[in-house]
C-alpha cells in the first residue's frame, strides 16, 4: 500500500490493491471460457501474497483457495466422468446413463465457483474481507 498526492487536485491517493485484485478475478472468470487465465490469475495471486497486507491479503488468500478448491474438484469429477465413461465401454453404452453424474456435478461445480467469485469482488468492491460473516 502506498499513498501519492495526485497531481492538481491537493487529495491524497491510497493503493488499497483493489485494482489487482479485480484483475484477478476477471482473468478468474475468463477462466470458464479459456483456462489458462485463472492460472495466469493463481500465479499473480501468489506472486504478489507475500507483500500483501490486510484486506488485499485476506482477498488474495480467498483467490487461491478458490482456485486450489476449484482444481481438487475438477480433478474428482474428471475420475467420475472417466470412471462412468469405462463402465459405459464395458457394459456396451448402457452405463453412459450415468454421465449425468460427472455433468451434474460439473454444473454445481460452476454455480458455486462463480458464486464465490461474484462474493469476492463484491467484498472487495466494498472493501471488506470475503471471510467475514456480514460480507454478503
Amino acid at each position: 500500500m502506498y499513498t501519492t498526492a495526485m497531481p492538481g487536485y491537493g487529495r491524497v491517493y491510497q493503493d488499497t490493491g483493489r485494482d489487482y485484485v479485480l484483475l484477478i478475478y476477471a482473468l478468474y472468470l475468463a477462466g470458464f471460457f479459456t483456462g489458462i487465465t485463472a492460472f495466469v490469475g493463481v500465479t499473480l495471486a501468489h506472486m504478489s501474497r507475500r507483500s500483501a497486507t490486510g484486506l488485499k491479503r485476506a482477498q488474495l488468500d480467498w483467490q487461491i483457495r478458490l482456485f486450489w478448491y476449484g482444481f481438487l474438484a475438477l480433478a474428482a469429477i474428471g475420475m467420475i466422468h472417466l470412471m462412468v465413461a469405462g463402465l459405459g465401454a464395458i457394459t456396451g453404452g448402457l452405463g453412459l446413463v450415468f454421465m449425468v453424474i460427472p455433468w451434474g456435478l460439473t454444473l454445481t461445480w460452476g454455480i458455486l465457483t462463480a458464486w464465490a467469485i461474484v462474493r469476492g469482488i463484491h467484498a472487495a468492491l466494498m472493501n471488506r474481507s470475503v471471510v467475514s460473516s456480514s460480507s454478503f
